[in-house]
């Protein structure tokens, strides 16, 4: 019997006792019609009421970020339970889920209006480069936990989808400008339009800052969106976007302060949707194109960049004189086209079925970073689907899948079912279970990363990347339950989960002769005679386990306070293989990776006459950052005043915003990452 087979089965029967003990009746009453229930589509790709949905999923509307008046995308992400949200430095952005994240956060799908974010040639989301600004959001869902039948490999451990605010639900134009600590200034405008059979919209914005204190990771970024949505009849609608952003980010690693370097990068995107909703039946197409490209150049000596003194100088170079060597992470061009259809059809108010497939093609141009020649091109085929089926009055079952074929890998199947109970319309449960594949990423399976200088005198073999890498392999259970008390005054959502990683993708020091890599022959760590030559190789060397849970309860205590309170427990546990001369499986480590405890809390409140206020503090416990630094357990308060006026058909509102109001000052993934007591004062105008 096979591992999944544990999981899949008891489902299945319980699923299948249940549906026999059931008729064709309508299962639906006034009792449900009542209840006030929110839909997600996250999960499964068609809309659900939440406790329906496959996964947990956290919903952030625009009215919650509003108070908010984050300077940061990343920063409303505080709001999801278990979700790492950081900075690698002030212009790098990340946000992870709990899988031993670095610098390169690669196993979470990001998604805006339905096209995918993730950059090929990073191999990450570039959140400075979306073309979007916090306000421009009208409804984030985030699916916590392994969502990869739904989105793919890029989901193994969650996945957001962002909707953007349409021109077909609001009127008018919007300014909005920040400016404050930091030299921080921002601005954007979002204007609508009418067209003929639809509506426009146009979205321009210029963000900058100096980044934090004494390292040079400032950012400069603008950005320019065309949208359009197009309702020709009653049946189909259109959808178009158009976009460019530009900018330059500074980069680099905290404890070599002379080591940072802008990295400028150019990206465009088109994306057309198109939707037929006939009630019964529902189809919908979608395809979309990426073009970024990116150089970041570091020259620097090599006796600068590798640390040596005169005489190591004259060693390694044969009495040569010193040369300068790009460090940096030099061009990096990719191109990705995809296209996708669905079909969705409803059997009775019972039984939906949706399926789906599409095709992935990525070109990638790196050649101070990949092997064969520095380019690569590929391509994905892959199917999707999901059944909800209403078993009875109190039963439903999720069963879905999701199919990728390849070029770089071979084909796998990722498979989900989950089970739901309603105990009473206002309190379900859910138990859950998953096989989630994530094949490695061209920046993980044909890495080159070498510096030579004098026709190969010097060679340095700092990354490369083993044969035929394996997919990662995770194995996740959920236990759910969402409740709703005093007429939805008080909603909590709760999951506990387990989560089984196998050949996790890391790289690994290797000192001795490994897959063509000659050791004698890598002058790295100095004398050649030193047998403490070294090169880095990409493998399935890591596995690992996470069990916890994680929770958040909203709450309405009046018309005009709202509390929400976030908080994940959970425990890892994980082995690593970190040189050659350790045992094939590696050895546990306990260096403390992922957080045990996080926790939000935001109260917001409506204090009459156009004034509000809101309360954001949020609280991380000791964790050790792969690839950055230890950072201590640390509390965090953030407070927004905010005032709205009206003039005639203007209104304006003004927010002061003052982060980490009592100056604890707390440090974070990199040296020198502090983040102390900041003030940022927020414009906005709209007619």
């Amino acid at each position: 019997m096979s591992k999944h087979s544990v999981f899949f089965l008891p489902l299945l029967t319980v699923a299948a006792s249940a549906a026999m003990a059931t008729n064709s009746e309508n299962y639906y009453d006034e009792s449900d019609l009542l209840v006030d229930i929110p839909l997600v589509s996250a999960g499964a790709r068609m809309a659900q009421a939440r406790h329906y949905s496959p996964s947990s999923v956290t919903v952030i509307d625009s009215e919650t970020i509003a108070a908010l008046a984050p300077n940061s995308l990343v920063e409303v992400f505080r709001l999801v339970p278990g979700l790492m949200s950081f900075y690698i430095n002030a212009s790098m952005p990340g946000l992870s889920g709990h899988d031993l994240t670095d610098d390169d956060p690669r196993r979470l799908e990001v998604r805006i209006n339905g096209r995918s974010v993730y950059v090929p040639t990073f191999p990450t989301v570039n959140w400075n480069s979306l073309g979007i600004v916090p306000d421009d959001i009208e409804r984030i869902e985030v699916v916590r936990g392994s969502n990869v039948p739904a989105y793919g490999s890029n989901a193994v451990v969650g996945a957001v989808s962002i909707i953007t605010k349409s021109p077909l639900e609001e009127s008018g134009t919007h300014i909005r400008s920040t400016v404050g600590e930091n030299n921080t200034r921002n601005i954007n405008i979002r204007s609508n339009f009418e067209m003929t059979n639809g509506y426009g919209q146009w979205r321009f914005a210029h963000r900058e800052n100096d980044g934090f204190d004494v390292l040079d990771d400032s950012t400069s970024v603008d950005h320019l969106v065309f949208n359009t949505t197009l309702t020709p009849n009653l049946l189909d609608s259109y959808t178009v976007e158009l976009g460019v952003s530009e900018g330059r980010f500074g980069i680099g690693d905290g404890d070599y302060v002379y080591a940072f370097a802008d990295d400028k990068n150019t990206s465009y995107w088109l994306s057309l949707g198109w939707l037929r909703d006939e009630g019964k039946q529902r189809w919908e197409g979608y395809f979309s194109y990426y073009d970024s490209h990116s150089v970041h150049t570091l020259p620097l000596s090599l006796s600068v960049g590798e640390g040596w003194d005169a005489e190591q100088l004259d060693r390694y170079l044969a009495g040569k004189p010193d040369v300068v060597v790009d460090y940096g992470w030099g061009l990096r061009d990719s191109q990705l086209w995809e296209a996708e259809l669905e079909y969705q059809y409803s059997f009775s108010k019972q039984l939906r079925v949706l399926a789906g497939a599409g095709y992935k093609y990525q070109n990638i141009e790196a050649p101070t970073n990949l092997s064969h020649g520095g380019t690569i091109d590929y391509g994905i085929l892959y199917g999707f689907s999901n059944i909800e089926w209403q078993l009875s009055r109190k039963w439903l079952a999720n069963i879905g899948f999701m199919a990728e074929n390849q070029e770089l890998d071979e084909t796998r199947v990722s498979p989900r079912a989950s089970l739901h109970y309603q105990l009473l319309p206002q309190h379900n449960f859910r138990i859950s279970a998953a096989k989630a594949h994530r094949s490695a990423s061209v920046f993980e399976s044909h890495r080159e990363v070498v510096v030579r200088a004098y026709d190969d005198v010097y060679v340095d073999y700092n990354l490369l990347s083993e044969d035929k890498l394996e997919a990662e392999e995770m194995d996740s259970l959920e236990l759910a339950y969402y409740g709703s008390f005093f007429d939805g005054r008080l909603d909590i959502d709760w999951r506990a989960f387990h989560e089984k990683m196998e050949g996790g993708i890391d790289h690994v020091k290797w000192w001795v002769d490994h897959l063509g890599w000659d050791a004698s022959a890598d002058y790295d760590e100095g004398d050649p005679s030193d047998p403490d030559h070294r090169a880095h190789f990409f493998t399935n060397s890591k596995n690992w386990r996470v069990t916890g849970y994680d929770m958040q309860v909203k709450w309405r205590p009046t018309d005009s306070t709202v509390v929400s309170l976030q908080y994940a427990n959970r425990r890892l546990y994980f082995t690593r293989i970190r040189y050659w001369t350790q045992a094939p499986h590696g050895e546990k480590r306990d260096k403390q990776r992922v957080p045990d405890h996080t926790a939000s809390l935001l109260i917001t409140q409506d204090l009459g006459s156009g004034w509000s206020a809101s309360l954001m503090s949020y609280h991380q416990s000791d964790i050790e950052w792969r690839g950055g630094e230890f950072a201590e357990s640390f509390y965090r308060h953030d407070i927004a005043l905010s005032k709205v006026m009206k003039f005639n058909q203007y209104q304006l509102r003004l927010d002061l915003k003052v982060d980490n109001v009592t100056d604890e000052t707390n440090f974070e993934f990199e040296t020198l990452n502090y983040f102390k007591r900041t003030a940022y004062l927020n414009a906005s105008l709209q007619w």
